[in-house]
């Protein structure tokens, strides 16, 4: 996808600030029936697009953005199918002007709250512990179907693959225990197939000024997986990095246990049932999705992040609660 560093990555139709709002009043009028009353400009930017707030005059609040590369908004459809009012209505903004041009625009419903980057600032353990319990309560309604085989076939056998044949020189210390997960696949598909989230971070989650979780937004990218393998991000979720170094706050472990609980306390007892007899899969699978965080494949390419490789190492050696009991969350 490409990335948007200016307003001038983008077509000559678009690259003022000025353009862009003249274009937003435009879509908004002809697509979403009624004019615009204000535009004002988000708090920071996305990577893949320019973005706009518009209030329309009806009293509705949208959020307009602009991209290079058209939008798989299917994504957006299935995680709000799932998780309902937590994720924005979505639709294309279609303008054969703007196509012609290399532009594509999409409006997306303005969702209540604040980054919980911005919520909890100066709020400490308080808050991160009820963001990751409330996060689970989000999560648990996230089976889409009884196994994940189609999920296996399409999406991770592919994103093993790629890693396994890339020449990059940081695959090789995990090249056998990705070995043994495409060895393990039939197992894996076995799991539930759930709602995942590309790129859960403290960006793309919002919160109320109670730390309950309001939207879960920027969905583009995300596929459904089996259960597991979307919560490699558990670490950043509980703790955090600062200076390039993972760290755990001393609420590390009441926030990733409060997580866990959540998430299966809330979803169906048939479902938890299923999982609690395959528990050592749903392991294997936050492992799995750990080092598919680590080593993206994206637009036919594998790469990888420095950040989580360099923690990587630790990472690997998470325990679930439901395997550790009352043991650290990392084996030493």
């Amino acid at each position: 996808m490409p990335i948007v560093f200016s307003d001038k990555d983008l077509p000559k139709s678009l690259d003022t600030p000025t353009k862009q709002v003249k274009w937003a009043k435009k879509l908004v009028t002809e697509h979403l029936g009624s004019a615009a009353k204000r535009v004002d400009k988000p708090p920071m930017q996305g990577m893949f697009s320019r973005t706009l707030f518009v209030t329309l005059a009806d009293a509705r609040e949208v959020v307009i953005q602009f991209r290079t590369e058209p939008l798989d908004i299917s994504a957006f459809k299935i995680a709000k199918g799932a998780l309902g009012s937590f994720v924005p209505d979505t639709r294309a903004l279609d303008d054969t002007e703007l196509k012609s041009e290399g532009a594509w625009a999409y409006s997306f419903a303005r969702m209540p709250g604040k980054m919980w980057y911005q919520g909890v600032a100066g709020r400490g353990a308080e808050g991160r512990i009820a963001v990751n319990k409330s996060l689970g309560r989000v999560f648990s309604k996230g089976c889409l179907a009884n196994n994940s085989s189609e999920a296996v076939r399409n999406k991770i056998q592919a994103h093993l693959d790629a890693i396994l044949a890339s020449p990059l020189e940081e695959i090789l210390p995990y090249k056998v225990t990705l070995e043994g997960f495409v060895n393990n696949l039939d197992e894996l598909a076995k799991l539930p197939l759930w709602i995942a989230h590309y790129d859960l971070n403290d960006v793309n989650v919002l919160i109320d000024e109670n730390y309950d979780v309001t939207a879960l937004i920027d969905w583009e990218l995300s596929t459904p997986l089996p259960f597991g393998t979307g919560f490699g991000r558990i670490h950043t979720l509980a703790g955090e990095y600062s200076g390039g170094e993972f760290w755990m706050p001393d609420e590390f472990e009441v926030a990733e246990r409060g997580f866990w609980k959540e998430l299966f306390d809330g979803m169906p007892e048939n479902i938890r049932k299923m999982l609690e007899k395959r528990i050592n899969l749903v392991q294997d699978a936050v492992i799995l999705g750990t080092l598919l965080d680590c080593f993206f494949f994206d637009n036919g390419k594998v790469g990888f992040s420095q950040i989580v490789l360099k923690a990587l190492p630790k990472f690997l050696a998470y325990r679930i609660p439901f395997i550790r009991g009352h043991d650290q969350p990392y084996r030493e």
